[in-house]
């Protein structure tokens, strides 16, 4: 009888979570803690996601992340999300990120299909320019 008065905790997200892969290249922002890395999407939603990574990143650390958009621009030319946010939790296989701001960008054909072996500066433009 001790199991049925358990209860269920709520849904405290108030978005939807999808499930995605996505490869994220992310960066610290700010003088102190520089840090960079990789990782990859686990779930996306509206207001922010998780990256599974193997690096500890601090919580509350401000990042900048680079995803690998799924879609073509006009069907020919690759995106990638750049977003500017924070790191709202922390867990062994990676952590949560709130996005602040974001926008889209192009990147080259070259850069999209390049394994993730570092961070860069690649060629990038806004979308439209």
């Amino acid at each position: 009888m001790e199991g049925k008065n358990r209860t269920i905790p709520a849904e405290r997200r108030s978005k939807t979570r999808y499930p995605i892969e996505l490869n994220v290249k992310y960066r610290t922002l700010g003088r102190y803690h520089r840090l960079t890395g990789m990782g990859r999407t686990a779930n996306l939603s509206s207001c922010g996601m998780f990256i599974v990574t193997e690096q500890r990143v601090a919580l509350g650390a401000r990042l900048e992340l680079n995803i690998e958009w799924p879609s073509l621009l006009d069907g020919l030319i690759p995106l990638q999300m750049v977003v500017v946010g924070k790191v709202v939790r922390c867990l062994e296989s990676g952590f949560a990120f709130a996005f602040g701001q974001y926008q889209f960008r192009t990147m080259s054909r070259k850069l999209q299909s390049t394994p993730m072996n570092g961070w860069g500066d690649p060629m990038i433009r806004t979308a439209g320019a």
